[in-house]
């Protein structure tokens, strides 16, 4: 777990996509050491009229090529936060050349109670326990 939802402005290749999924997976690995099998992404796309980020507030210059990185989560520590942050603008910088102003990144916490992977239970809860 964490969920990520991840949005972008419609007309990328599968390529890009691809590397996008990947390297947000890449970075959660590196940053918060989640397991290689724990990705859970859901990958919108929209049209442009229908994507509406400001280009200048905080003093960062997005451009039209934003990725919005939405992830719900546990509690993760500040520092856990910031080296994700880091992370993601290196990898995505990288492949496939996400410029560092246009990763958007939301993380929302929840408890290991308001998660289940299925059969009806929670699983974070009831680890090593037969339901």
């Amino acid at each position: 777990m964490p969920l990520i939802n991840i949005s972008l402005v419609k007309g990328k290749s599968p390529k890009y996509i691809q590397a996008i999924a990947d390297g947000v997976h890449k970075a959660l690995c590196i940053a918060w050491k989640i397991p290689e099998n724990d990705r859970f992404q859901i990958i919108n796309e929209y049209k442009k009229s229908h994507f509406h980020f400001d280009k200048t507030i905080w003093g960062v210059e997005r451009s039209d090529d934003v990725v919005v990185i939405y992830i719900t989560s546990i509690a993760r520590t500040e520092k856990m936060k910031k080296d994700l942050y880091k992370q993601l603008v290196k990898i995505l910088g990288e492949n496939p050349k996400v410029r560092k102003e246009d990763v958007f990144v939301s993380i929302v916490h929840n408890d290991r109670a308001d998660w289940s992977f299925g059969d009806g239970i929670a699983q974070m809860r009831t680890a090593g326990k037969k339901p």
